[in-house]
């Protein structure tokens, strides 16, 4: 009798017993265990990890542009606004090493799992299984993205949304700052920003109470919002010669429409394969029932979603206009991988949270809102039990596989003593990786004609550059200057190819979980 009624109180109970007005001691002392823990796990977890391109170029935008002015107009060709690389500044003037970032990035995720653990209004069983899910444990805190600051933000926007109208000021700050992290926190920043409006337009607006003398705060906190929203949208403005990622996909294809639906259950249920390949897959697609049920397995959550939040306008418009903004997104630009797709998962966390400090309204089928509200913990439970699975999986799998190869390349060059060499690289997204571990200035990248560190995604880079090109580049660059040449390619050289310019292949690094970036090292002696 005792174990059922335990059981059922851990499913069934409440929100509002965990409410932040009722925290205590122990609610403090558990957050700073289960952060501690987590901690340990993901610091030796970051240890094991090796960073890709995409951590790399973060870096090298921030460690090589010579002031903010610069680093803004070198952020034109990224998609992303700047706040995260306006953090790595600072840092890179420590140090060259790119583990700083690391180290930092494991440290925003902890300060939200603090928050989340200490503040969120869900039991502590929900507390533990978020804190090591899928993405609390792995996506937004072991590799080193400008994700995990807008998921910091939207924890901190949830924390100060109990006392909204005292704090507004504050509000408009932290979503200013949202906005400047992804464009997915953007998307989810326009729809908080839309349904707070809608909120206070409704409820209290028109008034007479003690929102009365907030008022002029309130609305310097709405004039922030837009001036965030805005100046992040600006920032987005690709210059004239962007090259990459270019085309808008407007035309309506049912097909298409349904496999970005199907996005949904990737984000909500992250079940990435036991293997080197885990990252972005998704081990659920191989059984034939889930691919089965898939699709209405979305809708369900879509209409679930919408029952509970029917009488908290706010949090249901919060929803709504984010998770359709997120998908639209994916539809016409890109697509995406699970990184970007998580936000579909913060959303559904954030309006949860939120939830009960929304305004009410009365409707005749308030009963059903209710029923669906009540199945909200087992079906939380159940929903991050999978990303608990997910998250275990990942941290094992990136453990026991490499996940690049550009930190041992750097490695091999630095204990061989060639890190000072004329080097050229060639594909240049892959390659930079190594230039990061090397903390190298520049090397010649032959997309493009030019020297560099990071990837300049223009159109000058756009044209084809085979082997022969890249290798004829290199010959040219060592007789000019006469020096021997370290070349370093993302594919492996022909041998015709190796002979006629007499090449010396050093070392080869292949199979990783990023696949392609293997890296093969080759030597060219100056005439």
């Amino acid at each position: 009798m005792f174990s059922q009624n335990f059981f059922r109180s851990l499913l069934y109970q409440t929100q509002e017993s965990y409410h932040p007005r009722r925290l205590h001691k122990f609610d403090l002392y558990y957050a700073m265990g289960v952060t501690t823990l987590f901690l340990l796990v993901g610091g030796y977890a970051a240890i094991h990890h090796e960073m890709w391109r995409d951590e790399i170029q973060a870096w090298l935008l921030a460690r090589d542009s010579a002031s903010i002015f610069e680093l803004f107009a070198n952020m034109k060709y990224e998609g992303h606004p700047a706040f995260w690389h306006l953090c790595l500044m600072p840092l890179s003037r420590i140090t060259a090493s790119p583990v700083i970032m690391q180290v930092f990035h494991l440290l925003i995720a902890a300060t939200t799992v603090f928050l989340f653990t200490y503040y969120a209004p869900f039991n502590r069983l929900h507390k533990f299984l978020f804190a090591f899910g899928y993405f609390a444990l792995y996506e937004y805190a072991i590799v080193a993205r400008n994700y995990a600051l807008g998921v910091l933000l939207i924890t901190i926007f949830c924390v100060l949304y109990r006392e909204r109208y005292k704090r507004f000021v504050w509000i408009g700050i932290v979503l200013i700052l949202m906005a400047h992290t992804s464009v997915h926190a953007l998307i989810v920043t326009i729809a908080i920003g839309f349904a707070l409006i809608c909120e206070y337009l409704y409820f209290y607006c028109c008034k007479e109470d003690a929102l009365t003398e907030n008022r002029r705060q309130i609305w310097i906190g709405f004039a922030l919002i837009g001036f965030g929203i805005v100046t992040a949208v600006l920032q987005l403005k690709p210059p004239a010669d962007y090259g990459f990622a270019v085309g808008w996909h407007f035309k309506f294809e049912i097909q298409r429409v349904f496999n970005f639906i199907k996005i949904i259950t990737q984000a909500m249920l992250p079940s990435p394969r036991a293997a080197m390949g885990f990252w972005g897959s998704h081990q659920l697609n191989s059984y034939p029932l889930f691919q089965l049920i898939r699709l209405p397995l979305c809708y369900l959550i879509v209409f679930w979603c919408v029952l509970r939040f029917l009488k908290r306008p706010t949090a249901l418009l919060t929803y709504l206009i984010a998770t359709v903004g997120l998908l639209a997104f994916f539809y016409v630009k890109h697509g995406g991988g699970i990184r970007h797709h998580g936000f579909l998962f913060t959303t559904f966390v954030m309006t949860s949270w939120i939830y009960y400090d929304c305004p009410e309204i009365k409707l005749p089928f308030n009963r059903i809102s209710e029923l669906a509200q009540r199945l909200f913990s087992p079906v939380f439970i159940a929903i991050l039990v999978v990303h608990l699975l997910g998250g275990i999986t990942a941290i094992r799998m990136d453990i026991e596989h490499i996940f690049s190869n550009g930190k041992r390349t750097a490695e091999y060059i630095k204990a061989q003593g060639r890190q000072d060499m004329l080097m050229v690289g060639h594909g240049d997204p892959q390659v930079s990786t190594v230039v990061g571990y090397l903390e190298k200035d520049q090397i010649y990248y032959p997309r493009g004609s030019r020297f560099g560190s990071f990837v300049r995604w223009d159109k000058a880079r756009t044209g084809s550059v085979s082997n022969r090109d890249v290798v004829k580049e290199a010959k040219m660059l060592s007789t000019q200057n006469s020096q021997d040449v370290l070349i370093i390619m993302s594919g492996a050289l022909n041998v015709s190819q190796i002979e006629e310019y007499q090449l010396t292949l050093l070392e080869k690094f292949t199979g990783s979980t990023v696949s392609d970036e293997g890296f093969y090292l080759y030597l060219m002696e100056a005439p």
